[in-house]
């Protein structure tokens, strides 16, 4: 997704809470107008005590709650109930989902009007998320080779081989990328530039008429997070 420069203060009765791996990512979200980051995602999932810190921390009465990954929103919807502010969650399963909830955040309007037009943009951009297979195992029919690269698209395994570009890429066609007006790359901790760069380079190839973005989201566990849309 375009991701538009740092966003001036707003003072505003809402506060908004994002769980996010990554230095990268945490500054994406930063500079999109997060009011507290929570270090968190795969494998690494904050606990409700540290997401009431967070919200009990900021000055504002309203608070929304991203939690960007499955694992975390059961833990983010118990924050909810214990809080002594008004918290909603947005139920938001990956970090693309997330940015594109955070982008049609209103400052001017309520709590309600906004909970409802971040879960609907939310809905709106495709996750592909790629990994590599730490064993041999099954899944939806699929055989994982360890080692191999493993790709999935909106939480879901689709594709596996042994080679990073290949699966990227058959997961794009998969979804019609050629459809699709914005594809936004996010390399992650053991990823290198050259290595991105590179991939980017497959998928302009592939995909002349997208606008094709490599971002720097420095996540661990996955080399790459897409956002389609």
């Amino acid at each position: 997704m375009a991701l538009p420069g740092a966003r001036p203060e707003v003072t505003s009765g809402i506060a908004i809470v994002a769980v996010v791996p990554g230095k990268g990512l945490q500054r994406v979200f930063e500079s999109l107008g997060v009011s507290a980051v929570v270090a968190g995602g795969q494998t690494m999932n904050p606990s409700t005590e540290e997401l009431l810190s967070a919200i009990a921390k900021l000055p504002q009465t309203q608070v929304i709650v991203l939690p960007n990954n499955a694992n975390v929103i059961l833990t983010a919807q118990q924050a909810r109930s214990l809080a002594a502010k008004e918290v909603a969650v947005v139920p938001t399963r990956t970090i693309p989902q997330g940015i594109s909830a955070l982008l049609a955040l209103n400052y001017q309007a309520d709590l309600d009007t906004n909970v409802a037009a971040m879960e609907e943009a939310a809905k709106a951009v495709q996750t592909i998320e790629i990994t590599t297979a730490v064993r041999s195992v099954k899944v939806n029919g699929m055989e994982v080779a360890q080692g191999h690269i493993i790709g999935l698209l909106n939480d879901e395994l689709v594709a596996t081989g042994p080679d990073c570009s290949e699966v990227t890429l058959g997961i794009l066609e998969r979804i019609h990328a050629e459809r699709l007006e914005i594809i936004t790359v996010y390399y992650g901790a053991d990823t290198s530039k050259s290595e991105a760069d590179a991939l980017v380079e497959r998928i302009k190839e592939r995909y002349p008429a997208q606008d094709i973005e490599l971002v720097d989201g420095g996540q661990p566990h996955y080399k790459y997070i897409l956002s389609a849309e």
